[in-house]
Parts: structure tokens; C-alpha cells; sequence
């Protein structure tokens, strides 16, 4: 199983808005777990977006131009990416949907949508969330709920997927998966 995160540029835009104009990773983070939910492999890094960012999303990231200056294209991880994904049976990240469809338009603007080995199977924390606790809940308010502790680094990809992989263990525990 591999849990991922991605920050980005921004929000997706609107079905059929040109490409270019939707958002672009500035970090990727993914820890692969074994069927016992240990980490055995995990790949982080921050890509260069080929522009400045919103003054938001530093804010929200706390990740600054002067960090991604020197860091190369999302492209330039192609082949890492599809190294660490080769083979795995299960993809999962807190609100799923986000965070693969902004994959999904890396994965086109380089034209290897259909060449990179996607998971068969799907795991969202926010849709076993719901069903747990009826609602939509933030990955900080799910972290809080199973380990009593605060989320202090949120929005940094590789600090959210341990937050993801706590909430999934505690799901396991619970039977909830």
C-alpha cells in the first residue's frame, strides 16, 4: 500500500479548464506499507513549478519560493515515481480524489497518464471518516479524534501521510478496514 500527500499551487479549476492553468505539485510525500501497516520504502520531494507562488499557499504550507528555486520540474521524479509505485495493490490519501486528480494532470502534461502503474485499489480517509463519523472530517480533526494529539504540521506531504497512516491504523483497529 502506498499513503501519499501532494501540496500544490493552488485548487483545481473548473472541468475542461485548460491544463496549464491547473495546479501544480510543489511537494510530493509517500510512505509504502507493508500488509501490517509498517513503513518499508518512502519517497518526499519538492518540485519547482516554473513560477511564483500564491502568497496563500505559503501561508497554508509554509513552503517558500526561495525553497523550490533550485528544485527540479515534477517531470524530473517521472521515473522515481513510477519506480516506488510499480507493483503496489492499494493507493491511499486523506481525501483521495484531490490528491489523485492533481496527480493526474502532472501525469498529462507529460503524456504518461496512461503509461504510469496506478494502484487497483482505492483507500480515502475521508470517505471511511464519513461512514465512521458521519460527516466529512479534516485530516487534523481525525488525527486529533484517534491520537489525542494535535496536528502540528499540517500541510507538509510527508508530515500528512503519517498523520494518514495513524488514522488507518486506528480504522484497522477498529475494523473499519
Amino acid at each position: 500500500m502506498i499513503v501519499f500527500d501532494l501540496e500544490t499551487t493552488g485548487l483545481p479549476k473548473a472541468e475542461g479548464s485548460d491544463l496549464d492553468m491547473q495546479p501544480k505539485i510543489i511537494e510530493f510525500g509517500a510512505i509504502k506499507l507493508n500488509e501490517n501497516l509498517e513503513e518499508i520504502d518512502r519517497l518526499s520531494f519538492l518540485c519547482n513549478p516554473g513560477h511564483p507562488l500564491d502568497p496563500v499557499i505559503t501561508k497554508i504550507t509554509k513552503i517558500k519560493d526561495d525553497m523550490l528555486i533550485d528544485q527540479k520540474p515534477f517531470i524530473a521524479h517521472y521515473q522515481d515515481l513510477c519506480s516506488f509505485f510499480l507493483g503496489q495493490e492499494t493507493l491511499c490519501a486523506h481525501n483521495l480524489s484531490f490528491d489523485r486528480k492533481i496527480l493526474r494532470f502532472e501525469l498529462e502534461r507529460m503524456d504518461k497518464l496512461t503509461k504510469f502503474p496506478w494502484p487497483p485499489n482505492h483507500i480515502c480517509t475521508v470517505e471511511i471518516g464519513q461512514s465512521v463519523w458521519g460527516k466529512m472530517r479534516k485530516l487534523g480533526e481525525m488525527y486529533y479524534d484517534v491520537t489525542g494529539k494535535q496536528h502540528l504540521k499540517a500541510h507538509r506531504s510527508v508530515e500528512d501521510v503519517n498523520a494518514t497512516i495513524e488514522i488507518l491504523r486506528w480504522f484497522k483497529e477498529k475494523s473499519h478496514i
